[in-house]
């Protein structure tokens, strides 16, 4: 378990337990810079398949998602408190007894020793976007939950094998992520209703 994975794994856990939507995104652009670095730290050429990497895990992961979706929740003025999971202590029990499954569930894999963390912490993010969605109802967590997700999907691809890790795949993870983006920003925009503007006291 390598301390890129391990900060991976607390990036995902600390926007659970902290009701911000700040957080929130501020944990989505975490992993995708994070992710970014890893492929950029095991490439000592970066080649076409590792630019592409670069592009989807850094630029659009780690800046244009978070970017775009702050914009939209800025300019509506919503509240900063967002809960992503329920905040009681039967939801923050369930989280980690999911990352302690994720683990287990990966040593158990009959794969490489060195693929193992990688399954482990995709997994775990798999489980936890997946739980986000059965207990959240409000649009923007379910948002949230969504990109988890997807971020899980190119964690598990970066812990493959270098031959089966090529730009195409990426090709079709950027596609998926820019037409997710942008619906989402659509849904944002036309479901959440702007703040209201302060009454003006009358002398």
């Amino acid at each position: 378990m390598t301390t890129p994975l391990v900060v991976f794994v607390l990036i995902l856990l600390l926007p659970l337990f902290m009701a911000s939507w700040r957080t929130s995104l501020l944990g989505l652009a975490g992993q995708g810079l994070l992710m970014a670095w890893m492929v950029y730290d095991r490439a000592p050429a970066l080649g076409l398949d590792d630019g592409a990497a670069l592009v989807d895990l850094g630029l659009l992961r780690g800046l244009v998602a978070p970017i775009v979706l702050y914009r939209v929740l800025r300019t509506r003025g919503v509240p900063r408190r967002n809960d992503v999971i329920p905040p009681n202590l039967l939801s923050w029990t369930a989280v980690l007894v999911l990352v302690l499954l994720a683990f287990r569930f990966a040593a158990a894999l009959p794969m490489p020793a060195h693929e193992r963390p990688f399954v482990a912490v995709a997994t775990a993010a798999l489980l936890l976007g997946f739980f986000v969605l059965a207990t959240q109802v409000g649009v923007f967590s379910q948002m949230i939950a969504v990109f988890r997700i997807e971020n899980a999907i190119a964690m598990f691809t970066l812990g493959m094998p270098a031959e089966h890790d090529g730009w195409w795949i990426r090709g079709v993870e950027i596609a998926v992520l820019a037409v997710t983006l942008a619906l989402f920003r659509w849904y944002l925009l036309a479901l959440t209703p702007p703040a209201p503007a302060p009454s003006e006291e009358v002398p």
